[in-house]
């Protein structure tokens, strides 16, 4: 499935199409906000990952374009952006966006006001690093609500899959 430049993988589980997809050093960015419940996704799996690999895991929060400065300076070949999403899937549903060189384009799949793929085009730009989207797909960004069930239970899969895709380079 195409969406604005870049491919949803769904024809594989989206771990196996993020394992098949990241070579050598590999960066973790997690984004969101977690005032508004499912948004918070991506910032808690770096949470959750940030103790055991310190020096290649972020959380960018409402602004990851502040953690340029630190991704540069890790050297990454591989960028994982981890951010809740609007892609029409169920609550808690993974998918991958891989972005390809020049299709980053308005990539309108999360739930900020900035479109994910002019910040993805500008984070591969900066980095020389491919780039990968996780994305999770919120069930509401509600102000002041709890994480649901389902995004709560993504995000532990993905902190799980990123700590054994992180494992041999830390």
């Amino acid at each position: 499935m195409q969406a604005n430049g870049f491919h949803l993988e769904a024809t594989q589980p989206w771990a196996g199409a993020l394992r098949g997809a990241v070579r050598g050093r590999v960066v973790v960015l997690g984004v969101g906000n977690d005032l508004r419940a499912d948004d918070g996704a991506g910032s808690l799996v770096a949470r959750r990952l940030r103790e055991r690999f310190p020096n290649v895991v972020f959380d960018g929060g409402q602004a990851p374009e502040n953690q340029s400065g630190p991704l540069r300076r890790a050297r990454p070949d591989a960028i994982v952006v981890v951010d809740a999403a609007d892609f029409g899937g169920a609550p808690g549903e993974v998918r991958v966006v891989c972005a390809r060189e020049g299709e980053a384009g308005g990539l309108a799949l999360g739930t900020h006001a900035l479109p994910i793929g002019t910040f993805l085009a500008a984070l591969a730009e900066a980095t020389g690093a491919t780039v990968h989207l996780v994305a999770i797909q919120a069930s509401t960004t509600q102000l002041g609500v709890e994480m649901t069930p389902a995004v709560a239970a993504a995000v532990d899969e993905v902190a799980r899959e990123l700590a054994a895709v992180l494992g041999p380079q830390s």
